[in-house]
């Protein structure tokens, strides 16, 4: 078999399929949701495909391993908090390794980057050595934030022909996606933050050059979170506690496909 450069380690090594998403993540998901048949939506594409994307561009060792270490993690993660969905205003306790999480996050969205050829792909790229484990100061480049959804109420005129009789119905945080966010800042500019969401947890990513002043990256902090209610995770606070009060899961579901979700701040 032909050897390429691993997308991780930069070795020329015999290449290997990642999956996007876990398939052990993924069979927690189905298994939560009771489901009998697979769904991916791919956003390059715009619709659902049966099949899960896969990239073949990484080494064994790599995939086998390290990242295979992030993956075990995420499904602990998954089986003791991420499965469960909050009614709105819950509190819940979230117990979480910070850099496993926020590796296992940059690792998923880097996946994404690659398959859809995304904009952000060279800041991804930039942050590999802390995806391996090599290098977590490298990790203080990139903020990492955390809001949950709530289940919601699908307003009327966002059903269609085959709407059910019965009414309210509501739209629970069910699935897993990664993907972008635009955050505005009146008189500033705008940020792009990826966006992943497990379940009830969305987890947001925002990325700052080396050597940026640490006021920027406070007062982005102190904008966002006002603004999304979500929390600023830190490495040095491996429990929080969370109020479920961010958004609801149909606006956030909407946002997402359309690829429009946006934050923005006045203030």
């Amino acid at each position: 078999m032909a050897r390429s450069v691993c997308a991780y380690c930069k070795s020329p090594e015999t290449p290997t399929r990642e999956h996007l998403w876990p398939a052990s993540l993924h069979s927690r998901l189905a298994a939560a949701n009771k489901q009998t048949s697979n769904a991916f939506w791919l956003a390059r594409l715009q619709k659902e495909i049966s099949n899960e994307p896969q990239i073949r561009d990484v080494c064994a060792q790599c995939n086998n391993v390290v990242l295979s270490e992030l993956d075990a993690y995420i499904c602990r993660l998954f089986d003791r908090t991420l499965v469960y969905i909050p009614d709105q205003h819950a509190s819940v306790t979230f117990e979480h390794d910070y850099h496993l999480l926020k590796r296992w996050l940059l690792k998923l969205c880097f996946n994404s980057a690659r398959i859809h050829n995304s904009r952000d792909l060279y800041a991804l790229e930039a942050m590999l050595s802390y995806i391996l484990g090599k290098d977590n100061s490298l990790g203080k480049t990139v903020q990492l934030f955390v809001q949950l959804s709530y289940p919601e109420e699908i307003p009327e005129e966002d059903f269609g022909e085959n709407a059910p009789s019965e009414r309210p119905q509501f739209f629970r945080p069910t699935m897993n996606r990664v993907g972008h966010i635009f955050f505005r800042v009146h008189g500033v500019g705008q940020k792009l933050l990826r966006a992943v969401h497990l379940r009830s947890f969305t987890f947001f990513l925002a990325f700052f050059k080396p050597g940026e002043a640490r006021a920027v990256s406070d007062d982005f902090a102190e904008h966002f979170c006002r603004q999304s209610r979500a929390i600023l995770l830190r490495p040095s606070q491996p429990k929080v506690e969370l109020l479920c009060n961010g958004m609801g899961a149909w606006s956030s579901f909407k946002g997402s496909r359309g690829n429009q979700l946006v934050f923005d701040d006045d203030a």
